[in-house]
C-alpha cells in the first residue's frame, strides 16, 4: 500500500511533465495559446497544494516527521515577496497573470514552487523514471526542431532571414536549446552513473541526439552551460576514476559537432569565436551595446532602474513598465523580459526576492554537489548546474521552468535515510 502511494505521486508528477509537453504542441500548432496553457498551471496549483496538504496531514495524524528542510523557509519567503510584488506591481493584474505571451506571473511561480515540494517527496527509486519522463519530452521536441530545420511541409517553423528555426514546440531557438541542454545533462549523467550496457547504449544515443539538438539551436548560452558542466565533470571523473566513460562522452560531442558543422545546420562556432573577441574587448575597457547580442544593452539600462525598486520590485513580469512611459526598446523592438533570470528576479521583484531565490537554488546546488560525491550521482546534479548558468544569458518560460523545479526536486533529500 506504501508502494502505492508513493507510486501514485510519481504519476502525477509525470502527468505535468506531459501537459507540459503536450500543451506546449497545441499551442505550438494554435489550437490554443499560450494564455489558456498557463491558465491550467492554476488549476494544477491548487493541485499541488491540495496533495501537500494531504500528505502533511496524514503523516501529523500518523505521528510521523515532516522532515522540513531550511530550502522550505526560503520558499515561503520567495511567496511572501512575490506576493509584496504583486501587490505594489505598476500592473497588478499582469503580475498575478504573467505579461502578454510570456504569462510567467505569481500564480505560475506558484505552481512551480508547489511543483518542486511534491518532487522533493519522490522515492529515490522512482527518480529516474521522472527523469526519463523528462527525456521524452525533449525527444519528441528533437524530433520535431529536426523537421523544423529540414523544412518538412505542414510542419510549423518560424524563418528568421529566410533559415528556418529551430525550435521545437517551443517558440524561440533559445529555449528549445536550453531544454536539449536540460536533456543533455541528465543523459550524461545516467551515462555516469549506471553500468548496465543497455542502459548504456540509450544514454549514448542520447547524448548524441540532444547534443544535435543544442547545436541546431545556436543558443550560445547553452553552450556556455555545457562548459561549465564539463569543467565539473572532470573533477567529478578525476575524483571517482571513470576516465573511460568521460573519454566516451568527450568522443560523442566532438563527433556529433563535427557532424553538425559539416552539415552547415548550426552557427554556433562562428559565434562562439566572435564571442571571444568580444570578450577580448571588453577585457581591454571597449563595451559596445552590441555585445552578446544586444544583451549588454539591456543589461545595462535594466541596472540603472534597479535602485527606483530595489525593495519590492516593479513587478512580476512588469519589467515593460520598468523604463516609465515608454518600455525599453532597441532598433524597433521592445524588450519584456532582462534576458538573465537573476536580473529579471531583482528589477521585478527586488533585492529580498532575489536573496531569497540565490539562497534557495545554491543551497540545494551545494548540497547535492555533496551528496553527490559521496553517493557517486552525478546525473540530478549536472542539469541545475547548466540551467543556472545559461540562465544567465537567457529567460524564464513557462515551458521550461516546471522541468527544472522538478529537477530541484529530485535533487533535494527530503528524507536523511537516503544520505550514505
Amino acid at each position: 500500500m506504501k508502494s502505492i502511494k508513493k507510486l501514485l505521486l510519481v504519476i502525477y508528477i509525470i502527468l505535468n511533465i506531459s501537459y507540459i509537453l503536450i500543451g506546449s504542441c497545441l499551442s505550438r500548432i494554435n489550437v490554443f495559446n499560450l494564455n489558456v496553457f498557463s491558465k491550467v498551471y492554476i488549476v494544477l496549483f491548487i493541485i499541488n497544494t491540495l496533495i501537500l496538504l494531504g500528505i502533511y496531514i496524514v503523516r501529523l495524524i500518523k505521528k510521523k516527521k515532516i522532515n522540513f528542510k531550511i530550502t522550505d523557509i526560503f520558499i515561503v519567503l520567495i511567496i511572501i515577496f512575490s506576493i509584496i510584488s504583486w501587490k505594489y506591481a505598476v500592473n497588478t493584474n499582469y503580475a498575478l497573470y504573467g505579461f502578454t505571451n510570456r504569462y510567467e506571473g505569481l500564480f505560475s511561480i506558484l505552481y512551480y514552487l508547489t511543483l518542486y515540494m511534491l518532487s522533493t517527496y519522490i522515492d529515490k527509486k522512482y527518480k529516474k523514471i521522472i527523469v526519463y519522463s523528462i527525456l521524452v519530452n525533449g525527444f519528441i521536441n528533437f524530433i520535431y526542431a529536426v523537421l523544423q530545420v529540414m523544412e518538412v511541409p505542414h510542419i510549423v517553423t518560424t524563418y528568421e532571414l529566410g533559415k528556418p528555426w529551430a525550435t521545437g514546440f517551443l517558440v524561440n531557438p533559445n529555449f528549445f536549446g536550453t531544454l536539449m541542454l536540460f536533456c543533455l545533462s541528465y543523459s550524461i549523467g545516467l551515462y555516469i552513473d549506471m553500468d548496465k550496457l543497455y542502459t548504456k547504449i540509450i544514454n549514448c544515443i542520447l547524448i548524441f541526439l540532444f547534443m544535435c539538438g543544442l547545436l541546431i539551436s545556436d543558443t550560445l548560452s547553452c553552450v556556455v552551460g555545457l562548459f561549465i558542466i564539463y569543467i565539473y565533470l572532470l573533477i567529478y571523473i578525476i575524483k571517482n576514476k571513470k576516465y573511460k566513460k568521460f573519454i566516451v562522452i568527450t568522443i560523442i560531442l566532438m563527433l556529433c559537432s563535427i557532424f553538425i558543422h559539416l552539415s552547415g545546420k548550426t552557427v554556433l562556432f562562428n559565434d562562439i569565436l566572435k564571442t571571444g573577441d568580444q570578450t577580448l574587448e571588453m577585457v581591454d575597457g571597449n563595451v559596445d551595446d552590441n555585445f552578446g547580442s544586444g544583451r549588454i544593452y539591456i543589461w545595462k539600462h535594466t541596472l540603472r532602474r534597479v535602485p527606483l525598486y530595489i525593495y519590492h520590485g516593479v513587478g512580476i513580469d512588469n519589467l515593460y513598465y520598468a523604463f516609465g512611459t515608454k518600455p525599453l526598446t532597441r532598433d524597433g523592438k521592445i524588450f519584456d523580459k532582462a534576458h538573465n533570470i537573476f536580473l529579471q528576479i531583482l528589477i521585478c521583484e527586488g533585492i529580498f526576492s532575489l536573496i531569497s531565490y540565490l539562497l534557495f537554488y545554491f543551497t540545494i546546488l551545494i548540497k547535492g554537489i555533496i551528496n553527490s560525491f559521496k553517493n557517486k550521482e552525478v546525473y540530478l546534479v549536472i542539469p541545475i548546474i547548466g540551467y543556472l548558468v545559461q540562465g544567465f544569458f537567457n529567460i524564464s518560460v513557462i515551458e521550461i521552468a516546471p522541468l527544472f523545479y522538478i529537477g530541484l526536486g529530485l535533487l533535494t533529500i527530503r528524507d536523511n535515510k537516503y544520505i550514505k
